[in-house]
């Protein structure tokens, strides 16, 4: 069996308030990401203290969106966040990933 070709694309995760959860998801479609998955419910712990989402009204509870995409989409994403998350405890950061199926991302 032989190797795949290997193509290099970008991992984008948002950590955000689920509160905006629709927003964002939006946010990347219109960018031009053809799909994403999201984790609907994580702890942590950062510059805004714990997160857990015990508490009863779930209103601080956050999600992780990830998403695989072209390199200019994800700096284009990245660089956007500063001003469209300015007002929301969020996170935005980016890996190198390698994928088989370009196609597909």
């Amino acid at each position: 069996m032989s190797d795949a070709t290997i193509h290099r694309r970008k991992k984008v995760e948002i950590v955000c308030e689920r509160a905006i959860l629709d927003d964002v998801v939006e946010w990347l479609r219109e960018a031009g990401v053809t799909g994403h998955t999201v984790i609907p419910h994580i702890a942590g712990r950062g510059r805004q203290g714990r997160r857990d989402g015990e508490e009863a009204s779930r209103v601080l509870e956050n999600a992780l969106v990830i998403a695989i995409t072209r390199e200019d989409v994800a700096r284009r994403l990245l660089n956007d966040s500063v001003e469209r998350l300015r007002d929301f405890t969020a996170i935005v950061y980016l890996s190198d990933v390698e994928v088989a199926r370009p196609d597909h991302f």
